[in-house]
């Protein structure tokens, strides 16, 4: 999952809009498979016993899954808004700790057998964040990275070409990336992460297909809460998000259906990170 960068804004003031939204994106955002979690578990053997982290834990979609079966997690999360929903969420498992903090900026010691990061690590430093990630594993422990890809799939492929057009016409600087989704064949290839081969081992791979039904003001409501669309000027949002419900109540019935793919990729670290790894 590397990051593009985007034709609006920089990596920094992207992944800082999240925050503004917290409540919203908590609503609008889905959360993911329960086949991701039981992927991730069957593959890393973690157990009861084992100490869990996750990086950018938004309102806690994904750690709700893991504190559910009973895991021990640190959650480090950039934003206060989403940290204090993510708190309100999990407050009912009183193994779960929840710390503000910009994971690019964040040490601690060896102590963890998992890290995963759900639909965030594209928005780490790509220079250190192997390397702290390394720094902070138990060996062998592992690291699950994945998240939620819109896609092609069949569901709604003459909505997103009607759509493409108003992208076009209201917000040209988003038409390229909102108008280039990957077919199902495609997805794998299109979020693939390479990991340093000195630190991880060669990553498995595994691809969740679903869908989603979306009435058109959950669908704009879902596109409020992203990064690229949060940075536009209001009155072009609005009108961004006006002719695109428009569309939807008018040719399709007042709702679309979204196809996604989930694909998650585990890696083992292959041990300690020198010193000299880690001075950026």
């Amino acid at each position: 999952m590397p990051y593009t960068p985007h034709t609006i804004g920089t990596r920094d003031q992207l992944r800082e809009t999240f925050d503004r939204v917290a409540q919203q994106y908590d609503r609008s955002r889905p959360s993911y498979p329960d086949e991701v979690f039981d992927s991730v578990i069957q593959i890393s053997g973690i157990t009861a016993d084992s100490h869990l982290l996750d990086i950018g834990c938004g309102t806690g979609h994904a750690t709700q899954v893991f504190a559910a079966r009973g895991f021990r997690i640190d959650a480090v999360e950039l934003g206060e808004n989403m940290a204090a929903v993510a708190r309100r969420r999990l407050a009912p498992y009183p193994r779960v700790a929840i710390q503000v903090a910009d994971f690019d900026q964040w040490t601690a010691p060896p102590r963890y057998d998992l890290v995963y990061s759900a639909t965030a690590y594209h928005w780490l430093d790509p220079a250190t964040r192997e390397q702290r990630i390394t720094s902070i594993l138990r060996r062998p422990g592992w690291l699950a990275v994945w998240r939620n890809r819109h896609i092609r799939n069949g569901s709604s492929d003459a909505f997103l070409d009607e759509a493409q057009t108003i992208y076009s016409t209201v917000t040209p600087e988003l038409s390229g990336e909102r108008g280039h989704l990957p077919a199902a064949s495609e997805v794998v290839e299109a979020e693939r992460e390479e990991f340093n081969s000195r630190l991880f081992d060669e990553p498995q791979v595994r691809v969740h297909f679903w869908s989603k039904s979306y009435t058109s003001g959950e669908y704009v409501a879902m596109l409020n809460t992203h990064s690229d669309h949060q940075l536009l000027s209001p009155d072009r949002r609005n009108r961004l998000f006006d002719e695109l419900a428009s569309l939807i109540d008018a040719r399709y019935g007042g709702s679309v259906v979204k196809d996604y793919a989930t694909v998650l990729q585990m890696t083992r670290a292959r041990g300690w990170p020198s010193a000299s790894t880690l001075t950026k």
